[in-house]
């Protein structure tokens, strides 16, 4: 979604957390967001709905609001309700009467698996790969840049395997790509191991994070938590 002109990025910008759309009219709505109130995202008997979208899902996705205690903070969540068609998410940026394109697209997850917090500040959000929206307002949690020391590291050989898996995307920073396979891995490796033990090691780290969902969706969290947590970063692939 872009905004149209000043006036509707003032309106934006001064707002707390929220979700904004475009109605069938192409007028602009704004929904606050709180712990009370989330935004159910879908074709029907949503917060925002999009009723002539056929590829949207009857329920989509979710965006929901926490708020902490020690240290105060908020957290803002995205996850996909189950959609057939997906929902895919990337940092946005408010600036000169519309808004700026920052980031790679990266799938949302799955339920049942645990929704992504969203980092600071604004995030497009892309429905059915062609219907947008924008979550913005996001404020940045304190506590969730604490936790990283909280954070137990991988072992030396599932850090190999996990580098090996983000290489992808780090090679790719502004296109779309896939964490690598377990074939790409294993062949990458020195001393070189098997795809069954690549395999044993993702899944030893799933468990050590508390990831779950399907193969491929516990493939895609694992990378986003090492990417958010910096148990990975470009200077592995210097």
């Amino acid at each position: 979604m872009r905004t149209d002109g000043a006036a509707e990025l003032i309106r934006l910008q001064g707002a707390a957390p929220y979700i904004a759309w475009r109605d069938a009219g192409g007028a602009l709505q704004v929904h606050e967001l709180s712990p009370r109130s989330p935004a159910t995202i879908g074709r029907v008997n949503g917060v925002v709905t999009f009723p002539d979208e056929r590829l949207v899902s009857r329920v989509h996705a979710e965006v929901t609001m926490r708020v902490y205690s020690d240290p105060d903070a908020i957290g803002v969540y995205l996850l996909d309700s189950g959609s057939r068609h997906g929902t895919e998410h990337r940092t946005a940026a408010l600036r000169h009467g519309r808004t700026v394109d920052t980031g790679r697209w990266r799938n949302a997850p799955h339920a049942p698996a645990p929704a992504a917090q969203l980092d600071a500040g604004a995030h497009d959000v892309r429905l059915a790969g062609e219907l947008y929206v924008l979550i913005g307002g996001v404020p940045l949690d304190e506590g969730s840049t604490n936790d990283r020391a909280d954070i137990p590291e991988p072992t030396p050989r599932q850090r190999d395997v996990l580098v090996e898996l983000c290489r992808p995307l780090f090679a790719s920073p502004e296109g779309p790509a896939a964490p690598a396979s377990n074939a790409e891995i294993a062949s990458r490796l020195t001393p070189p191991i098997s795809q069954e033990r690549v395999s044993d090691l993702l899944s030893e780290m799933y468990r050590r994070y508390e990831l779950s969902g399907t193969k491929e969706q516990r493939r895609t969290l694992l990378v986003d938590f090492a990417r958010r947590h910096r148990l990975v970063d470009a200077g592995d692939y210097s």
